[in-house]
Protein backbone atom coordinates (compact mmCIF):
# COMPACT_ATOMS: atom_id res chain seq x y z
CA UNK A 1 0.00 0.00 0.00
CA UNK A 2 2.69 2.72 0.81
CA UNK A 3 3.89 2.44 -2.86
CA UNK A 4 0.83 3.53 -4.21
CA UNK A 5 0.56 6.21 -2.85
CA UNK A 6 3.61 8.13 -4.46
CA UNK A 7 2.29 6.39 -8.22
CA UNK A 8 -0.94 8.40 -7.11
CA UNK A 9 0.94 11.26 -6.29
CA UNK A 10 3.20 11.21 -9.51
CA UNK A 11 -0.28 10.64 -11.95
CA UNK A 12 -2.19 13.51 -9.99
CA UNK A 13 0.70 15.45 -10.65
CA UNK A 14 1.17 14.18 -14.09
CA UNK A 15 -3.12 14.76 -14.64
CA UNK A 16 -2.91 18.58 -13.52
CA UNK A 17 0.16 19.53 -15.72
CA UNK A 18 -1.91 18.49 -18.69
CA UNK A 19 -5.00 20.13 -17.76
CA UNK A 20 -3.03 23.48 -17.11
CA UNK A 21 -1.31 22.64 -20.12
CA UNK A 22 -4.30 22.26 -22.34
CA UNK A 23 -5.54 25.74 -21.07
CA UNK A 24 -2.57 27.68 -21.28
CA UNK A 25 -2.91 26.74 -24.74
CA UNK A 26 -6.48 27.73 -25.23
CA UNK A 27 -5.46 30.90 -23.66
CA UNK A 28 -2.47 32.26 -25.80
CA UNK A 29 -4.71 32.75 -28.97
CA UNK A 30 -7.00 34.36 -27.44
CA UNK A 31 -5.02 36.97 -26.14
CA UNK A 32 -2.87 36.96 -29.78
CA UNK A 33 -6.16 37.42 -31.27
CA UNK A 34 -7.21 40.50 -28.93
CA UNK A 35 -3.93 42.05 -29.12
CA UNK A 36 -4.54 42.06 -33.07
CA UNK A 37 -8.18 44.11 -32.81
CA UNK A 38 -6.40 46.40 -30.62
CA UNK A 39 -4.08 47.17 -32.84
CA UNK A 40 -6.58 47.33 -35.43
CA UNK A 41 -8.48 49.75 -33.52
CA UNK A 42 -5.32 51.81 -32.82
CA UNK A 43 -4.66 52.22 -36.83
CA UNK A 44 -7.54 54.31 -36.82
CA UNK A 45 -9.55 54.38 -39.92
CA UNK A 46 -7.50 51.49 -41.69
CA UNK A 47 -7.25 51.22 -45.74
CA UNK A 48 -8.48 47.48 -44.89
CA UNK A 49 -11.22 48.51 -42.99
CA UNK A 50 -12.29 51.20 -45.32
CA UNK A 51 -12.73 48.68 -48.22
CA UNK A 52 -15.00 46.58 -46.74
CA UNK A 53 -17.43 49.71 -46.02
CA UNK A 54 -20.68 50.09 -47.50
CA UNK A 55 -21.12 53.27 -49.44
CA UNK A 56 -24.42 54.95 -50.58
CA UNK A 57 -24.79 55.21 -54.49
CA UNK A 58 -25.42 59.07 -54.50
CA UNK A 59 -23.41 61.60 -53.41
CA UNK A 60 -24.34 63.24 -50.41
CA UNK A 61 -23.86 66.36 -48.32
CA UNK A 62 -22.95 66.45 -44.71
CA UNK A 63 -23.24 68.34 -41.75
CA UNK A 64 -23.12 68.33 -38.09
CA UNK A 65 -25.62 70.90 -35.65
CA UNK A 66 -24.60 69.86 -32.25
CA UNK A 67 -25.65 66.18 -31.90
CA UNK A 68 -27.98 65.99 -35.37
CA UNK A 69 -26.70 65.09 -38.33
CA UNK A 70 -27.87 66.71 -41.64
CA UNK A 71 -27.74 64.74 -44.71
CA UNK A 72 -29.04 66.25 -48.22
CA UNK A 73 -29.23 63.95 -51.06
CA UNK A 74 -30.65 64.76 -54.07
CA UNK A 75 -31.87 60.66 -54.74
CA UNK A 76 -33.83 58.04 -52.36
CA UNK A 77 -31.06 55.77 -51.33
CA UNK A 78 -29.64 54.09 -48.10
CA UNK A 79 -26.89 55.71 -46.08
CA UNK A 80 -25.06 53.30 -44.00
CA UNK A 81 -23.32 54.47 -41.03
CA UNK A 82 -20.55 52.76 -38.96
CA UNK A 83 -18.73 53.35 -35.77
CA UNK A 84 -15.08 54.19 -35.29
CA UNK A 85 -14.56 50.30 -34.50
CA UNK A 86 -15.61 50.03 -38.09
CA UNK A 87 -19.17 48.17 -36.72
CA UNK A 88 -22.30 49.15 -38.86
CA UNK A 89 -24.42 51.52 -36.65
CA UNK A 90 -27.75 52.30 -38.56
CA UNK A 91 -28.66 52.41 -42.30
CA UNK A 92 -29.71 55.58 -42.67
CA UNK A 93 -33.23 55.76 -45.53
CA UNK A 94 -32.59 58.50 -47.47
CA UNK A 95 -35.70 60.85 -48.99
CA UNK A 96 -34.21 63.62 -51.87
CA UNK A 97 -33.97 66.71 -49.85
CA UNK A 98 -32.50 67.32 -46.50
CA UNK A 99 -32.71 64.32 -44.04
CA UNK A 100 -32.04 64.89 -40.38
CA UNK A 101 -30.57 62.11 -37.99
CA UNK A 102 -31.41 63.23 -34.28
CA UNK A 103 -29.75 61.30 -30.66
CA UNK A 104 -26.79 59.93 -32.36
CA UNK A 105 -24.18 59.25 -29.17
CA UNK A 106 -21.24 61.45 -28.58
CA UNK A 107 -18.35 59.35 -30.42
CA UNK A 108 -16.72 59.64 -34.18
CA UNK A 109 -18.65 58.04 -37.01
CA UNK A 110 -17.57 57.18 -40.22
CA UNK A 111 -20.22 58.36 -43.28
CA UNK A 112 -18.70 57.42 -46.78
CA UNK A 113 -15.14 57.09 -45.69
CA UNK A 114 -15.26 60.60 -43.78
CA UNK A 115 -14.97 60.36 -40.55
CA UNK A 116 -17.86 62.39 -38.77
CA UNK A 117 -17.77 63.64 -34.70
CA UNK A 118 -20.50 64.27 -32.95
CA UNK A 119 -20.03 66.05 -29.87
Amino acid sequence: MKRLYPIRRFLMLAVLMFSAAIVMADRQPLRRLHRDSLTLAAAKWDERVLGRMAQSVYPVRLSVKGRSLRVTSKHEQVLPIYTQGGTLYIAMQLTPGVNWLYGLPRGRYLINNRPINIK
